[in-house]
C-alpha cells in the first residue's frame, strides 16, 4: 500500500516526464529550442525563418533509487516491456530487489517531468537587426525534495518493508510538487552593439501560463507506523500518529476544460494562470570580424550566414512568475494537522484521476469540501542560466553550461534542479553531434550523452547509461524535435544586391575613417 505516496502513482498514470535538450540547445543552429535557454539568441541566428513542428523530452533523475531491473527505466514507463517481464494479467512485474537504496541519503531528491514543444516560429528582420519568436509549449514538472531516509523507503517500496514493521518512523518531512500547463510565449531579440571584435544583443521572453493539473503535499512534521496485520500477513496498516503539513490539488475538471477558446487561452477560464518573464543578454568576441564585412547595394553589414565569435558568453534570467490558481469547483487547499489516523488496507486503490485522489484523501482523514479553501499560488521554476561557448574551427564547439535554481524546494512550487555541463560539439548547416556531460539533479548524479541533428531532424539523450540500461542508473532523459528550417543566405544576382570584398588603397582609408567614427559612436553609448 502507497498511502501519502499517490502523488508518484498520479506521475505514472500519466506517463510523462521533463527537460534539459543539453545536446541541441547551445548550438548555433538551435532555432526555437535556443530561445529556452536565452531570449536573445533569437537574433542574429542563422535562420531567416524558423518553423518547430514538434518537440518532445522526457527526463527522469533521482538520488536515491538506483536501477537493476532486467528491463529499462523508459520500458517500464511507456509500458514497452516484453511478455516474459509480465504476469497473466498482462501487468508489468517489478520486484523491489529491482532497486539499490542509498540509506545513507539525509535529503533524497527526485525529477520527473516532460516538455512539449509545440508550433514555434522565429523569423529574422536582417535591416532591423533583430528578430521575434512565437513558442508554444506544454510541461509537466515533478518535484520530490527534502525528503528523509524512511519516506524515501516507502517511496520505492510502499508499505511491504519488513525490517521497520512496528518501529515508529519519527521526524520526517518532504515536498512533493506535481504541476501540468500549457505556455504560450512572444520573445523579441535585438543586436544591442555591433563594434568592431565586440557584439552584444538581448533579448525577452513574455509567456501567458495556464494552468491544467497541480497537486502537492507538503509535510512538515510526519511521525508513522507500519505495522503488518497477523491475519493477512500481505497486508500492511499505516498509523499516523503526527502529520502535520499542507496539501492540495486541482480537480479533474481543471484539464477538462481546457481547449483552444479565448477565454481558456487568453481569459480567466483557466482553474489557474499567470504570467512569465524571460530575460537575456549574449556577448560574443568576433577578432576576426573583418573577415565577415559585405556590402550588400549601397551597405556594409556582416555575413549573417556565419559564425562570427571565438568565443561568447550568455546570461538569462528564465521562467520568472508564478500561476495563480483561483476555482472555487476545481482548486482545493488545506492545512493539514492531524494525529492518531489509521489508513487501513485498500484505503488508496486504483488512483487513476485527481478527483479518486480527492475522494480517497478524504475518506482516509475525515474530511469534506468545508476544509478546503480555492486558492493558492505556485511560483514558475525560476533559474539563473549562464553559457559559455568556444569556437575552435568553424565547425568544432566547446560548450559550458550553468543552470542555478533559485527557488525554494521545502514550498509549493515548481523547482527546476541545479545543473552544470560540458558539451563538445561539430556542427554545420545540416549535420551536428553533440556530447554533453553533466552534474545533474543539484549537482548530484554525473551523466554522459549523445545528440545529433540531420537536417530538419533531431534526438538525443543527455542520459545514455540510463535510457540503455547500462550499470545502475537513477534516472533517464531522452528527447527529439521536427522543424522546418530556412536559412539565411547572401544574394545570389549581382544586378539587384550583391556582395564584394574590401580592395584598394582608398577603400582601406575609408574603412578605418569609417571605424573610428563606430568607435566613437561605441564609448558615447
Amino acid at each position: 500500500m502507497r498511502v501519502s505516496f499517490c502523488f508518484l502513482l498520479i506521475f505514472i498514470h500519466f506517463q510523462t516526464f521533463s527537460q534539459q535538450w543539453l545536446g541541441i540547445s547551445p548550438s548555433n543552429y538551435a532555432g526555437t529550442y535556443g530561445i529556452y535557454t536565452n531570449p536573445a539568441n533569437v537574433a542574429d541566428s542563422r535562420y531567416k525563418i524558423f518553423f518547430n513542428l514538434a518537440g518532445a523530452n522526457i527526463d527522469v533523475i533521482n538520488n536515491y533509487a538506483s536501477w537493476g531491473a532486467p528491463y529499462s527505466i523508459l520500458g517500464l514507463v511507456t509500458n514497452t516491456v516484453s511478455n516474459k517481464h509480465r504476469n497473466a494479467r498482462g501487468s508489468i512485474l517489478y520486484r523491489n530487489t529491482y532497486t539499490k537504496e542509498s540509506l545513507e541519503n539525509t535529503n533524497s531528491t527526485a525529477f520527473l517531468g516532460t516538455d512539449v514543444r509545440g508550433p514555434s516560429l522565429m523569423f529574422t528582420l536582417e535591416k532591423a537587426k533583430m528578430a521575434i519568436g512565437l513558442t508554444t509549449r506544454f510541461r509537466l514538472i515533478t518535484n520530490l525534495n527534502n525528503t528523509t531516509t524512511p519516506v524515501a523507503r516507502s517511496f520505492v517500496n510502499g508499505t511491504i518493508i519488513p525490517g521497520i514493521y512496528g518501529i515508529p518512523q519519527n521526524d520526517n518531512h518532504f515536498s512533493a510538487n506535481l504541476n501540468g500547463y500549457a505556455e504560450m510565449g512572444i520573445t523579441i531579440g535585438k543586436v544591442i552593439r555591433e563594434q568592431d571584435e565586440h557584439f552584444l544583443k538581448a533579448g525577452i521572453t513574455l509567456k501567458r501560463v495556464n494552468a491544467l493539473l497541480n497537486i502537492h503535499y507538503i509535510a512538515d512534521d510526519v511521525d508513522y507506523t507500519i505495522d503488518q496485520i497477523a491475519t493477512r500477513p500481505t497486508k500492511q496498516t499505516l498509523f499516523f500518529e503526527n502529520a502535520v503539513g499542507t496539501f492540495g490539488m486541482t480537480k479533474s475538471g481543471a484539464m477538462q476544460i481546457a481547449g483552444l477558446s479565448p477565454n481558456w487561452l487568453f481569459g480567466n477560464a483557466p482553474a489557474g494562470y499567470g504570467y512569465g518573464l524571460d530575460i537575456g543578454i549574449v556577448y560574443e568576441y568576433r577578432p576576426d570580424y573583418s573577415k565577415y564585412d559585405i556590402r550588400l547595394k549601397d551597405r556594409w553589414t556582416m555575413d549573417g550566414t556565419k559564425n562570427k565569435y571565438l568565443y561568447k558568453i550568455s546570461m538569462a534570467l528564465l521562467d520568472f512568475g508564478q500561476i495563480r490558481y483561483k476555482s472555487d469547483p476545481f482548486v482545493m487547499q488545506t492545512d493539514v494537522v492531524e494525529s492518531g489516523v489509521l489508513i487501513p488496507p485498500g484505503t488508496f486503490n486504483k488512483i487513476d484521476s485527481p478527483d479518486r485522489l480527492y475522494d480517497q484523501m478524504n475518506s482516509a482523514f475525515g474530511w469534506s469540501d468545508i476544509n478546503y479553501r480555492h486558492q493558492f499560488n505556485a511560483p514558475l521554476p525560476t533559474v539563473i542560466a549562464t553559457t559559455f561557448d568556444y569556437a575552435f574551427s568553424e565547425k568544432i564547439f566547446l560548450n559550458a553550461t550553468w543552470i542555478q535554481s533559485v527557488r525554494e524546494t521545502k514550498s509549493i512550487g515548481m523547482n527546476q534542479p541545479s545543473l552544470i555541463a560540458i558539451a563538445p560539439r561539430w556542427e554545420s548547416k545540416w549535420l551536428e553531434v553533440s556530447l554533453p556531460v553533466s552534474l545533474q539533479n543539484g549537482y548530484r548524479n554525473l551523466a554522459v550523452g549523445l545528440a545529433g541533428r540531420a537536417g530538419p531532424l533531431f534526438i538525443g539523450t543527455d542520459n545514455l547509461p540510463g535510457l540503455l540500461n547500462i550499470g545502475n542508473p537513477k534516472g533517464l532523459n531522452a528527447y527529439f524535435g521536427l522543424f522546418v528550417p530556412i536559412y539565411r543566405k547572401l544574394p545570389e544576382s549581382p544586378n539587384a544586391c550583391y556582395s564584394e570584398t574590401r580592395t584598394g588603397w582608398g577603400q582601406g582609408i575609408r574603412d578605418i575613417l569609417k571605424k573610428r567614427k563606430q568607435r566613437r559612436r561605441w564609448n558615447r553609448g
